[in-house]
């Protein structure tokens, strides 16, 4: 960050016309750690707007500028590079590197420039939002950094169905990933707590969600044989030989349940509404990875080129992941090569929920920059194939989708933080 005046905004702005009336734009800036990286997203902004970013080290204003406008912010003054808003009035700058003078504590307070180029030229300001420089978390145990970026999403290769088309170039902020599936035992250690707390219950061996929605999450082995879940009337236990293979039969709001749980065990704020499902993306709580998160992590930072599998080849053998019946279950998690980000099983061993709903079409009109989905749907998508799937299922681009409620042999989950 430079300690200077920003005199390109200063022309543009005096060569504006007086300001109209629309929607404030809302800045918002993920943690900044020392040594680490900082990402600034706007919302509700006019589309295709620009926006410029202004900072201080020196603590709030306001400061007026020689053609009239007002930043809440005081002298000196510096600026970050102008974006260009979505068709939806979103946009994002970063992830950019924190520069090595800015240590633990140190504070800046930043403000954005609204301006609406393609109506009657107008501007606004943003709010201004304080950071302060944190210290670094250690890492977290079993999940791994997949550093933000931009990646062309969908089928390379012409070889899966129009759902996975057009390829489409897409951004993605940092994010933290599970390393494994989770496994029958971590599955099982939440149904404990969760029902210590009063927050499940079981009902004809099937268990529920107590309050908000009253979702069906999960199934035992005495409702269903392929759960390797037991419940002894008191307890929950991962059955003998069963503990890391990957946990099954769990539907949609029982994988957002157990996000929400390991949420509130970390100290962490939630994401998912229990009552709507309604996910807080702002939330530094664990959820489940959009498809495009997921898609990216997937093929492991291999883009050029673009392969059709996870492990950078495209072709596919037993050795490489657990599909086409080839053992005939699921097995424990980890017993193949991660790919290229440190993850294992992203193909193969179980489909894994998705936060997005699903829409074949979706490609066509999806956000460039950070897409969570369709605002509505019937189905939710699934990816990464299963231990009965066939090779094409397990390609990084292929999609599907299932009813939330579904709980079958082959639906499993990993989760995502933003936080690290």
């Amino acid at each position: 960050m430079k300690n200077t005046l920003l005199l390109t905004l200063s022309l543009v702005v005096a060569a504006l016309l007086p300001s109209t009336v629309f929607s404030q734009a809302t800045l918002s800036i993920d943690p900044v750690y020392e040594g680490g990286t900082a990402t600034f997203h706007i919302d509700n902004g006019v589309a295709k707007g620009v926006v410029v970013l202004f900072y201080s080290l020196a603590g709030t204003g306001p400061t007026t500028m020689p053609n009239g406008l007002s930043l809440d912010l005081s002298m000196p003054i510096g600026h970050l590079d102008a974006f260009q808003l979505s068709a939806q009035g979103q946009g994002g700058l970063g992830p950019l590197p924190v520069p090595n003078s800015m240590s633990v504590g140190t504070q800046v307070w930043v403000q954005g420039v609204h301006i609406n180029i393609w109506g009657l030229p107008s501007l606004e300001l943003t709010n201004m939002v304080p950071v302060t420089v944190e210290q670094m978390p250690p890492p977290r145990p079993d999940m791994v950094k997949i550093a933000g970026g931009t990646f062309d999403m969908g089928d390379h290769h012409n070889v899966g169905s129009s759902n996975e088309r057009p390829v489409h170039s897409v951004t993605l902020d940092t994010f933290y990933m599970d390393q494994y599936e989770v496994t029958n035992q971590k599955f099982a250690d939440y149904l404990n707590s969760a029902y210590a707390q009063g927050m499940v219950l079981v009902s004809s061996n099937v268990v529920y969600q107590v309050g908000g929605s009253g979702q069906a999450l999960a199934d035992t082995n005495a409702s269903s044989s392929w759960s390797k879940i037991s419940w002894s009337g008191s307890s929950f236990t991962a059955m003998a030989g069963y503990e890391f293979h990957p946990i099954v039969e769990v539907s949609w709001y029982g994988a957002c349940h157990y996000a929400n749980w390991r949420s509130n065990e970390d100290n962490f704020t939630p994401c998912y509404d229990e009552a709507t499902w309604d996910c807080d993306f702002q939330a530094d709580g664990y959820r489940l990875p959009t498809e495009a998160e997921w898609e990216y992590a997937a093929r492991g930072g291999a883009h050029t080129p673009y392969y059709q599998y996870p492990w950078n080849l495209n072709d596919i053998n037993s050795g490489d992941a657990n599909y086409d019946f080839n053992i005939g279950t699921t097995v424990d998690v980890g017993n193949y090569a991660a790919n290229g980000y440190g993850l294992y099983d992203i193909s193969g061993n179980v489909w894994e929920w998705c936060h997005d709903w699903y829409d074949s079409s979706y490609y066509s009109n999806s956000p460039s920059s950070n897409p969570t989905g369709p605002t509505s749907g019937s189905l939710r998508v699934l990816r990464g194939g299963s231990w009965y799937s066939s090779a094409l299922d397990l390609r990084s681009a292929a999609r599907t989708g299932n009813h939330p409620v579904s709980r079958s042999t082959g639906l499993g989950l990993r989760l995502l933080t933003v936080r690290p």
